[in-house]
């Protein structure tokens, strides 16, 4: 019962916290972005050769209909295939998205040599919704360099000019290119050349920048607002203030009480802002920041038919509505500090319970301690029965070894669905044995392989001994610093290169820059990886990541213990003889090693002790002949 309470209260607590943190963690609303990609910065090709480009779509969201045009250097390169269409050097990639990223592999043979090139041209990617017109924001348009062996026999890339048109003729002095501002089209007003009559206050005029564009801007002589006037397609002109700090133009009004004229906007035109004045204030008494015909500019409350300068002793009101929150934050924070009272009231009451328990059990302490004896005694006399018959100590002992796993049978999809299953009980969880009390041991210079059905462990045991896991119950003795553990992808970032997966992975198993840069070749050239360098590793095929892991893993000195879990079935039957044979040497080497393999034929060739695990027990140890005949038998092969 008390452990019930218990749990009930960690609960709430954690529901109260969480809650809290909805409540007061603001979220940023943002408008979706996609971008268009290569799989890689730059590749590399030889003369007359064939090769691929990865092109990647990607949306924050699913993405509905897409136009995506792609160009590439003609002169250098052929395109073979892989989009939709293909005209003039430019690579159509079109249709209607099913998630929120697209694949393409686009294919290449090249006829030159040289430095060529492949760009995004254009992207227009639709949100998924029925008859959307709306567009996500393309943040990332990728261009990528690409390296031919061989002479240079394509022409010199250079890029068109064009001729600016706009959309629409005014005889207003204005600047080029437009903006585009709510959906309409604008230009902005040169003013050097022309001031419109709505400019009633002494201004002087001060350079600044648009975006990319060189402007200039009306100003008091203060220079703490700046202005702009926009002409649209009727002509007209329309004044518009303008933030450095937050780079956006925005909406001009006017206030004309007969003596003043007020030029009223946002706010956030001004870039700095007195204190006590903050984005609630700004809200709940309608604050815009102005500037009056005289020059003067503040920031002003908006009320129904006049402007009043802002006070800032009235932002004292506006901290009344803050103690409503304040009084909600002290009531949980009171309720949690009833919750932390309550838990270490029974804490104490179980460790009260503790000691006396303690107390009671001192008689019994002696026949504990001759027990203890008893066992260490037994201990010792199976160290001395782990000997061979040459006297030797294994150099693996694997000793009454149990690996449990506890699985949930929660199908909760999120922590909100967990809280509120585990409140109700409704979380169970099953015991799952991978191994069941396994021993066995590993001599100096012996090669032994495990073997079973799937499911039944082997894999289990291996990352025991090797002390990526921990057993359940029983215990491994080995010297894990002689220890290699050879699985194939081990380490590997699927967002990098092949080039640069090398180093990070040789890192990871122990090589130095030097020792990688001395064998990078031979690893490239075993792996058959050539033409696929600088391509990104989750574009490769499993096949193709596990020779590249072999390859790498295999490249060092052979460790003193080698264990191998399935490295032999890696590509083709023309690599993995390669692989096999590789193996071979490191075995013939004098290493001990511990392996892994379906293949009855690699477990027969290769191995002098085979050790059975079924479904998580041990079955036999022994000849390998005499093993494997029994586990065929039991499997009817």
């Amino acid at each position: 019962m008390r452990k019930i309470v218990l749990n009930k209260i960690v609960y709430a607590v954690a529901v109260m916290c969480m809650v809290i943190t909805i409540l007061y963690c603001p979220t940023d609303v943002y408008a979706a972005t996609g971008s268009v990609t290569f799989g890689s910065e730059s590749y590399e090709a030889r003369d007359n050769s064939q090769f691929q480009v990865g092109v990647y779509l990607k949306t924050e969201s699913k993405m509905g209909s897409y136009h995506v045009e792609v160009e590439y250097d003609k002169s250098r390169m052929e395109y073979t295939g892989g989009a939709e269409s293909e005209s003039n050097g430019v690579i159509t990639l079109e249709g209607i998205g099913v998630s929120d990223q697209i694949k393409y592999m686009l294919s290449f043979k090249t006829i030159s040599g040289g430095d060529a090139y492949i760009k995004v041209k254009n992207a227009y990617i639709y949100t998924s919704d029925a008859n959307s017109t709306e567009q996500f924001d393309m943040t990332e348009l990728d261009e990528a360099g690409i390296t031919i062996e061989g002479e240079d026999t394509g022409t010199p890339r250079t890029e068109e000019p064009t001729e600016y048109v706009g959309p629409f003729e005014t005889d207003i002095p204005h600047l080029e290119p437009s903006i585009k501002l709510n959906d309409t089209d604008y230009y902005v007003v040169d003013s050097n050349q022309y001031v419109p009559e709505s400019v009633s206050w002494k201004y002087v005029l001060v350079p600044g920048k648009l975006g990319d564009m060189d402007v200039t801007f009306y100003s008091n002589e203060a220079q703490d607002i700046f202005f702009l006037s926009l002409v649209d397609s009727n002509g007209e002109t329309h004044l518009y203030s303008y933030s450095n700090s937050q780079k956006q133009l925005y909406e001009c009004n006017f206030y004309n009480t007969g003596n003043t004229i007020y030029y009223y906007t946002s706010p956030y035109a001004s870039d700095s802002w007195p204190e006590g004045l903050t984005e609630d204030v700004i809200k709940k008494q309608n604050i815009c920041y102005a500037l009056r015909s005289d020059g003067e500019s503040g920031f002003y409350k908006v009320e129904a038919d006049k402007l009043t300068l802002w006070n800032v002793d009235e932002n004292i009101a506006d901290a009344k509505p803050m103690t409503g929150k304040l009084i909600f934050i002290m009531i949980i924070a009171i309720i949690t500090g009833l919750a932390l009272i309550v838990l270490v009231y029974f804490w104490g009451r179980e460790v009260g319970r503790a000691r006396r328990k303690k107390k009671n059990s001192k008689k019994k302490r002696v026949i504990v301690s001759n027990d203890i004896k008893q066992i260490k005694n037994d201990d010792v006399e199976k160290t001395e029965n782990h000997l061979n018959e040459k006297g030797e100590e294994p150099i693996i002992s694997v000793q009454d070894v149990t690996m449990k796993f506890k699985i949930s049978n929660s199908s909760a999809s999120g922590m909100k669905d967990f809280l509120i299953q585990k409140l109700k009980h409704q979380i169970n969880y099953r015991e799952l044995y991978a191994l069941d009390h396994v021993s066995f041991d590993v001599y100096k210079g012996e090669v032994v392989g495990i073997i079973g059905t799937n499911g039944s462990g082997k894999s289990t045991m291996l990352r025991i001994v090797s002390g990526a896991l921990n057993p359940s119950g029983g215990k491994v003795v080995v010297d894990r610093r002689k220890v290699q553990l050879l699985t194939l992808g081990t380490g590997f970032d699927m967002e990098l290169t092949a080039r640069e997966n090398i180093y990070l992975n040789g890192a990871i198993i122990g090589y130095s820059k030097k020792f990688i840069d001395e064998h990078f070749d031979e690893i490239i050239d075993f792996a058959e990886l050539q033409d696929f360098v600088d391509e990104k590793v989750k574009n490769f095929s499993s096949g193709m990541v596990s020779r590249l892991g072999f390859a790498i893993a295999t490249a060092g000195d052979a460790a003193e213990i080698l264990i191998l879990d399935e490295v032999l079935s890696v590509g083709d039957e023309f690599f993995r003889k390669k692989s096999l044979a590789r193996v071979k040497e490191m075995i013939h080497g004098g290493s001990t090693v511990l392996m892994v393999s379906h293949g009855m034929g690699t477990i027969l060739d290769n191995c002098s002790k085979v050790v059975w695990i079924e479904k998580g027990k041990l079955q036999m140890v022994g000849d390998p002949k005499t093993v494997c005949a029994a586990y065929r038998k039991q499997q009817n092969v």
